[in-house]
């Protein structure tokens, strides 16, 4: 009987055995994908920014602030840097507050099944599945000089001008590039989130008179308002982020003219040995902690205007 009664205890401890053991297996991945591409990058990064490269001692050696001291004199003295940094941070009014409501707007039209809506989503959702290289090239060429849109402009009377050739113009011409590629994604976040607002709350509003504008910004916003502050931190996110669009449309150029350049072009473009790498780690931290606690501060602020509806 002692026998019979430990069995059943004994495949217990069995299967509460493989139990941990699986789970410790399905965790370790993503543990260890955290603590490399995350914990080691930033712990480097930080203590790089306090380094300089020795070549005697072929590594870095501590130098305290020296090289936030060299940013700052380069941010006070050097006009192309804030002009950069200007550049960089005119990408937040841009995708926040120019292609955000754009995917609202689109979203909610395909929430509504207007007549072509299928054909709408593959030329919203197109730009999100093709290569931003592939992307970059149609956009370049189609503003070129054998382009669609010049002789268009021609035959209207009026006078294409040089798009990627201007400081005034480029900049608008890559903020617009990124405004059309990126309505797809937030279209897919955002479609994604009305279609889950349950269809009774539409045929109330249609049966109490309520218009377009009034069940969009009344209560289909409120309704996936969560996911309209996910993408509005995502945007501004975008300041520290954005480098691959003007880096392909202007060329691939080490330069960035025009006054296309951004904070992470800058580090891209600019990193090409160890002894470079010191300072360019201090430029990415020092513009990340004086910009990360504006994004806190706006999901906060955000976060206070509608509470999360479960439905």
């Amino acid at each position: 009987m002692p026998g019979a009664a430990a069995s059943p205890r004994g495949k217990r401890k069995k299967r509460s055995a493989a139990k941990a053991a699986f789970v410790s297996v399905m965790l370790a991945y993503p543990v260890l994908h955290f603590a490399v591409t995350w914990g080691y990058v930033n712990f480097n990064a930080i203590w790089s920014s306090f380094t300089r490269y020795d070549i005697f001692a072929d590594g870095n050696v501590f130098n305290g602030f020296l090289n936030y001291r060299m940013l700052w004199n380069r941010i006070t003295a050097d006009e192309s840097t804030r002009t950069m940094l200007l550049n960089s941070f005119l990408y937040f009014p841009v995708t926040c507050f120019v292609s955000l409501p754009l995917s609202v707007v689109f979203s909610y039209f395909l929430f509504k099944k207007i007549p072509g809506g299928g054909a709408y989503r593959v030329i919203f959702y197109l730009p999100s599945i093709l290569p931003i290289a592939v992307l970059t090239m149609s956009f370049r060429f189609a503003f070129g000089p054998d382009g669609f849109i010049d002789p268009i402009l021609k035959a209207a009377g009026i006078q294409p001008p040089l798009w990627f050739g201007s400081s005034s113009l480029t900049p608008r011409m890559i903020f617009a590039y990124c405004v059309w590629a990126g309505l797809g994604f937030n279209i897919v976040l955002l479609s994604g989130a009305m279609s889950r607002v349950p269809k009774e709350i539409a045929e109330y509003g249609r049966l109490e008179g309520v218009g377009f504008a009034r069940e969009l910004f009344q209560i289909m916003i409120p309704l996936v308002w969560p996911t309209v502050v996910t993408s509005f931190v995502l945007g501004m996110s975008s300041v520290l982020t954005v480098y691959l669009q003007p880096y392909f449309l202007m060329g691939s150029s080490a330069t960035a003219p025009f006054g296309t350049g951004t904070i992470s072009l800058y580090i891209f473009n600019n990193y090409s040995s160890d002894i470079q790498g010191p300072y360019l780690a201090a430029f990415g931290l020092f513009c990340s902690v004086c910009y990360v606690p504006f994004i806190l501060l706006a999901r906060w602020f955000m976060n206070r205007f509608f509470k999360d509806v479960d439905y």
